[in-house]
């Protein structure tokens, strides 16, 4: 198996859009609808290298979603990154070791090709903003 990227998001549209991203950069990405089913599948499943949540989600949120991951042993230093609609001056940030930032929605693929490479082992200049 290549190694895993998890995103996490309540919209089936855009799990399915950043999956056949991940795979075109030979990444196995694995979904979930919410936190709470991604803490979960994450107790099955090999780490992943990369996780990308999305903010507002029902039974837990992204933020409680990256607090708990930075709490899970073996989880501490696995790279999250936030999508959200919201702006971030509105957004309650996680303060951990393990949050690398936020992509504002609606987001080109561009942006998310240069998460991947980034926090991947590829092209280490990619910012987020």
């Amino acid at each position: 198996m290549q190694p895993v990227i998890m995103v996490i998001d309540d919209d089936n549209t855009i799990t399915e859009l950043l999956a056949t991203v991940i795979e075109k950069y030979g990444f196995t990405p694995i979904t979930a609808s919410n936190g709470r089913a991604a803490l979960d599948i994450l107790d099955q499943i090999p780490p992943p290298v990369l996780i990308i949540t999305d903010y507002s989600m029902p039974l837990l949120n992204g933020r409680e979603l990256i607090l708990a991951l930075s709490l899970k042993p073996g989880y501490e230093q696995i790279p999250v990154v936030m999508i959200t609609g919201s702006s971030a001056q509105d957004l309650q940030l996680p303060n951990t070791s393990n949050f690398e930032g936020v992509i504002l929605k609606p987001f080109d693929l561009a942006t998310i090709a240069g998460i991947i490479m980034k926090y991947t082992g590829g092209d280490k200049s990619y910012h987020l903003a």
